[in-house]
């Protein structure tokens, strides 16, 4: 499995708002997309900083068109939340995480 590890930068304001279109808008897409396993958001408020971090079952996956990046580089441009990296990692260690639907 790869997880594309994403940082960006913004007010909170701006990174709730991104996650916000990415959960209601990219999110469904995705579910579609090839390879796709799911996604994690975290926001550090304090710092004004966010991660976005997706699963895929290959690298091939992770970086090809249904991989959205594309969409997630839109989303940060229409809050104004740049892109400060974008990064690939093989994960080692996964585990079946539930968190139900913390999107309330």
């Amino acid at each position: 499995m790869i997880a594309r590890v994403s940082t960006f930068r913004g007010s909170v304001e701006q990174l709730e708002e991104g996650f916000r279109i990415y959960r209601e808008q990219v999110r469904p897409w995705l579910r579609d997309a090839t390879g796709f396993r799911g996604w994690l958001g975290l926001i550090d408020r304090e710092n004004a900083k966010a991660v976005a971090i997706s699963f895929w079952a290959t690298r091939e996956d992770a970086e090809g068109q249904g991989g959205g990046a594309a969409i997630r580089d839109e989303v940060a441009a229409t809050v104004g939340t740049p892109l400060e990296s974008a990064e690939l990692f093989e994960v080692e260690l996964p585990d079946a995480l539930d968190l139900g639907d913390v999107s309330a």
